[in-house]
């Protein structure tokens, strides 16, 4: 592993600091979001040793930032970037996805040339020539209780955690109705594969049998009927959290929670682009990495993250029922275009085409309590 020192960028304190309760227009307490909103933004590039400033993805886990670059996979832990790459026996330098298996700690590694697992520091690798990996192309990895799945650019691939053995899925023995599987997601009794052109196929874990959602209208572009699937079939990342099924295409965005579908479009909601790249979940709120921003919601509350002309940037808040508030920020994202995301209780980490972001979220405050907290500061004045 090589060694570079990292400085965090100074960054002056955003105007998102809450200091008493937010006001609607009509002079009352505004209704609490259902998720904190990034108080400011820290930048990481070359400089403070990413190996390259095009990052495909990133994982927080247990103290440690694991991030996908153009040019290997770096590690951030204190202050400090590890970088692995193919001298250190990764298969490619580009690498594309991460998961981190909970119960082992180990972490799974995609990329252009196979899939690598890091465990105690050593890497192995798993190749279409080695093993029953599809594809060397890997997409997507997704770590069950028995069994990491591959979503790779020739089928989806599931390797037994206890034999080590490889199944196949694909157009021949599944529902897909071509190869190219860009994601997968579990649930505690399914899987989502997100398919390119194919909506989305779901197997039942403990029946093996095969369900599609496509969307109804044939639609590759346009919306024609709202609400009546998954937005297209065009399926660009899916991801499964807490009952949500989100959908990511690049006509907009889909969530599903086991009954019915409901669609959200740019300039028909405050979801800042279609051309959608990925969605992390934490709980039932999804955080939507677009090409122009990143948009924060669990369906009926929003935030909307931008850049600014001559610095820093935006923040757009949309509750029900009331007129989008929008606030200049001090600090912004690396870069607009934003590619991953991974959510922690107190900070949120971005992966950009420019450069790795760290998010420093708001302390959530109690309406009740900071309404007091407020009447009492104004009452001793």
């Amino acid at each position: 592993m090589t060694k570079k020192p990292v400085t965090v960028l100074a960054c002056a304190a955003a105007a998102l600091v809450l200091a008493g309760p937010l006001k609607a227009r009509s002079g009352r307490p505004a209704a609490e979001l259902p998720f904190p909103l990034i108080e400011r933004f820290e930048h990481f590039g070359p400089e403070q040793g990413l190996p390259a400033w095009k990052v495909h993805c990133v994982l927080a886990d247990k103290g440690k930032v694991w991030v996908g670059t153009t040019k290997g996979l770096a590690v951030l832990e204190g202050k400090t970037f590890n970088v692995i790459g193919p001298g250190q026996g990764l298969s490619h330098s580009v690498v594309t996805a991460l998961a981190v298996d909970p119960a082992t700690g180990d972490l799974w590694v995609g990329t252009l040339r196979g899939l690598n697992r890091i465990s105690a520091g050593k890497v192995e690798t798993f190749t279409q020539t080695s093993s029953g990996l599809p594809n060397n192309v890997v997409y997507s990895v997704a770590v069950g209780k028995d069994a990491v799945w591959v979503a790779t650019a020739a089928g989806v691939g599931r390797r037994d955690a206890r034999t080590g053995s490889w199944s196949l899925f694909d157009s021949t023995n599944t529902l897909m109705h071509e190869p190219w599987a860009y994601a997968v997601t579990l649930s505690p009794e399914k899987l989502y594969v997100g398919v390119w052109a194919g909506g989305i196929v779901e197997q039942d874990l403990a029946r093996g049998t095969w369900k599609e959602y496509r969307d109804p209208d044939g639609e590759m572009e346009l919306d024609l009927a709202p609400d009546d699937g998954p937005i297209s079939d065009i399926t660009s990342w899916a991801t499964w959290e807490d009952g949500i099924l989100w959908q990511a295409s690049y006509s907009g965005v889909a969530r599903y929670d086991g009954t019915r579908w409901k669609s959200y479009l740019e300039k028909k909601s405050p979801l800042v682009s279609n051309f959608v790249n990925f969605i992390a979940a934490k709980g039932r709120v999804a955080w939507i990495c677009t090409d122009r921003g990143l948009t924060v919601t669990d369906g009926t509350s929003w935030a909307t993250y931008k850049g600014a002309e001559g610095g820093g940037g935006t923040v757009e808040i949309t509750r029900p029922g009331t007129p989008p508030e929008r606030r200049r920020t001090a600090t912004a994202m690396s870069n607009d275009f934003v590619l991953g995301a991974s959510i922690t209780e107190n900070e949120v980490w971005l992966a950009t085409s420019h450069g790795l972001t760290r998010g420093i979220l708001a302390r959530r405050i109690d309406q009740a309590t900071a309404a007091r907290k407020t009447g009492t500061q104004g009452a001793s004045r």
